[in-house]
């Protein structure tokens, strides 16, 4: 993502123009890495991040299990599924660090909750007719 999407060019400007020693900002950005170098402490000694919480989920996914391309450029994912590789990825090891999620595991309980009412009321309309029809067919047979 380019810095000038999120006016983090701006910010640089006005510090170079600026003495911002007293200000503090808020960044929601996942893409900021707390330990890289210069992100540690300002010219005075004092800490550059003063709290920094993860809303990205990484680690949520086990991706310890590796795997191969074979011939035709595909993996086996973690589920079994057949996977193509893009021909554009660059992978000098070859080896592809696989995992995966539930989806209702990464939503809401709210959301979970009515995704699920909703799949239930379609299984439950189409469930209905056909009980309908298998009954009508078994008197239809009885008669």
């Amino acid at each position: 993502m380019s810095n000038r999407c999120c006016t983090s060019a701006i910010l640089v400007h006005m510090a170079s123009a600026f003495n911002l020693r007293s200000a503090c900002f808020h960044f929601s950005d996942s893409g900021v890495d707390p330990a890289a170098a210069g992100l540690q402490v300002t010219s005075d000694g004092k800490p550059k991040i003063l709290d920094i919480l993860d809303c990205t989920g990484s680690g949520d996914i086990d991706t310890s299990k590796v795997v191969k391309a074979d011939a035709d450029g595909c993996i086996c994912g973690a589920s079994g599924a057949s996977l193509a590789i893009n021909t554009s990825w660059k992978n000098p090891s070859g080896e592809w660090h696989v995992g995966y999620k539930l989806v209702y595991e990464l939503f809401t309980e709210t959301l979970t909750s009515r995704l699920k009412k909703e799949r239930k009321k379609k299984w439950d309309d189409i469930n209905q007719e056909e009980i309908a029809k298998t009954l009508k067919q078994l008197n239809d047979f009885d008669q």
